[in-house]
């Protein structure tokens, strides 16, 4: 039987908790891999030592402009008229809302910053739109209820929107019950041909204020999803970027789409707090 001590690494090596969090401090986009490399010591004590002084690694956020005293006001009017009139008659049931968005054939990792309590996530401006395709969903607490890849050489102008409304109605055909209809003020869902098209639909077209991502169920549920799907994918052809969508849209059950529009009620509730100003959502 052995009884002699084995050799053992001694002591575990002391990390300075002051030094790591200064470097954060002056560098916050370091990561815990980098830390543990410059501090020589493992990345589960990095981590420690930074959510012990309540750092928490937040992405960096898109914001689509700085707003004015008037676009504010417009935005609390419209999230309080809203608000009011769901509260008095809920009409979720009857709801339906689209967007397009750019899809990357190459998706990197967005950037990211340790952030102290009570500081928001950074900002990064939108990149461009090369290798990209365009791709337009319309959806409602059920699920998606027609979407598409657009060509590469076809936009999306009052003609394509049109038409969008035409195939989205056309799977909306079983379901027999008035629509309430959202989309955002881009200039061709608001061209006399699409507001026509809409009225011989007669469907109710829901104000949106300029700029409110934050009230827009794609923007800030259902393609936050999709850009933490399509993180580090890479894709050769358009089939193998519709492949992936439609992976992504089956992967939610009907109880999450549902929970993407019933927040509605809450982010218009926090428009009205936040007396316009954008916040973390």
């Amino acid at each position: 039987m052995e009884i002699t001590d084995k050799k053992r690494a001694g002591r575990p090596r002391e990390i300075d908790r002051v030094a790591v969090v200064n470097t954060v401090e002056a560098h916050p986009s370091m990561t815990t891999r980098m830390l543990a490399k410059d501090f020589d010591c493992d990345q589960a004590s990095i981590v420690r030592i930074l959510h012990a002084t309540g750092k928490k690694w937040l992405k960096s956020r898109w914001v689509p402009k700085e707003l004015t005293e008037a676009q504010k006001r417009k935005r609390v009017e419209i999230a309080t008229k809203l608000l009011r009139r769901h509260r008095r008659d809920p009409f979720f049931e009857y709801f339906v809302t689209c967007d397009e968005k750019w899809i990357p054939f190459v998706n990197d990792e967005r950037h990211g910053e340790w952030r102290s309590p009570g500081q928001k996530a950074g900002q990064t401006p939108r990149k461009d739109f090369r290798a990209k395709k365009a791709m337009c969903v319309w959806w409602d607490r059920h699920g998606p209820i027609f979407w598409e890849l657009l060509e590469q050489e076809k936009a999306v102008n009052s003609g394509v929107y049109c038409e969008q409304l035409e195939n989205t109605r056309r799977a909306l055909r079983n379901r027999r019950i008035p629509v309430i209809f959202l989309d955002d003020n881009a200039k061709p869902h608001r061209s006399r041909q699409t507001r026509q098209k809409i009225e011989e639909l007669g469907w109710e077209p829901l104000d949106h204020a300029p700029y409110s991502p934050d009230m827009a169920p794609s923007d800030f549920y259902l393609f936050r999803s999709l850009e933490h799907w399509l993180r580090g994918r890479k894709f050769r052809t358009n089939e193998e970027m519709r492949e992936s969508l439609t992976e992504f849209f089956d992967s939610k059950d009907r109880d999450w789409y549902r929970r993407g529009i019933h927040r509605l009620e809450e982010q218009w509730q926090k428009v009205i707090e936040n007396n316009g100003e954008y916040f973390d959502y």
